[in-house]
């Protein structure tokens, strides 16, 4: 498998990113909160024989650097590193975006102000509003950092949303949790105090802009999700096709590998959703 890395200078931030193969149409991946690129492994082996496959590492998580400024990386500066990432790695005018959870936010927004940028979307864990589940983890979580008892914020975390991945992804979550430096909590501080603040996603994104044919995917037993506020939000993208796929939580191809399948059936077919 051929493989390029590379860094982006953007602005302030210094984001490192990996091109697996070397087809045609691109997918760029973009991953959920604190996550790095290293989550979309079994992704990149799946659809690197008919993509390339973009990964990389928003400012504040994993090899991604901030180089001056504040430890806190809006939403804006968010926007611009994914459109700089499509804008250095795309071997075409358009790309197909595959995001998971946060991620699926900013994909959501780039397709609706950028629509002739994206072709498909895959929005796994399609976060459209904050319910009270995932306001109550955030209090905790806040109130554990503010405490110093940072040790206990991803079993917080796995407790609340994480109950159905595998035990070796729930000790990489601890492990990863437990090897942040200051800044990097702070910035994951920082990230939760953004999305207590934009409770509707209805506020931020116009969704009936968006012109990507797109996939929206979530688990039945998501507990942190707006399940009817998911069923709303996908009414109003023009050519959308809704999942809940039973038995499965916030991770779902994490969870049931199988879900790849509903992706590759996505992604290869060619007709309206």
């Amino acid at each position: 498998m051929k493989v390029v890395k590379g860094s982006i200078r953007c602005d302030r931030f210094l984001v490192p990113y990996r091109i697996y193969g070397d087809k045609p149409n691109t997918i760029v991946c973009i991953s959920g909160a604190k996550q790095t690129m290293a989550v979309w492994r079994t992704f990149v082996k799946r659809f690197v024989p008919s993509f390339s496959v973009v990964v990389f590492d928003l400012p504040g998580t994993g090899r991604a650097e901030i180089l001056s400024g504040e430890p806190q990386v809006t939403f804006e500066e968010q926007q611009q590193v994914l459109l700089n990432v499509i804008a250095d790695t795309a071997k075409t005018d358009k790309v197909v975006l595959a995001a998971a959870s946060w991620g699926t936010i900013l994909a959501a927004y780039i397709a609706a102000k950028y629509p002739a940028k994206i072709e498909k979307m895959i929005l796994g864990s399609f976060g459209v509003s904050t319910n009270d589940t995932i306001l109550e983890l955030i209090h905790q979580g806040q109130s554990a950092f503010k405490t110093g008892d940072f040790e206990s914020i991803a079993p917080l975390m796995i407790e609340c949303f994480g109950q159905y991945i595998p035990e070796s992804q729930k000790q990489q979550m601890i492990n990863q949790f437990s090897n942040m430096d200051e800044k990097e909590l702070l910035n994951f501080y920082e990230h939760c105090e953004f999305v207590k603040t934009s409770r509707d996603i209805s506020k931020l994104i116009n969704l009936r802009e968006i012109k990507a044919k797109t996939l929206v995917i979530c688990g039945e037993h998501d507990t942190i999700l707006d399940h009817e506020g998911i069923r709303a939000a996908v009414t109003k993208i023009p050519n959308c096709v809704y999942k809940l796929v039973p038995d499965t939580g916030h991770f779902l191809h994490w969870e049931k590998p199988a879900i790849l399948d509903t992706y590759s059936n996505f992604l290869h077919s060619t007709e309206s959703a």
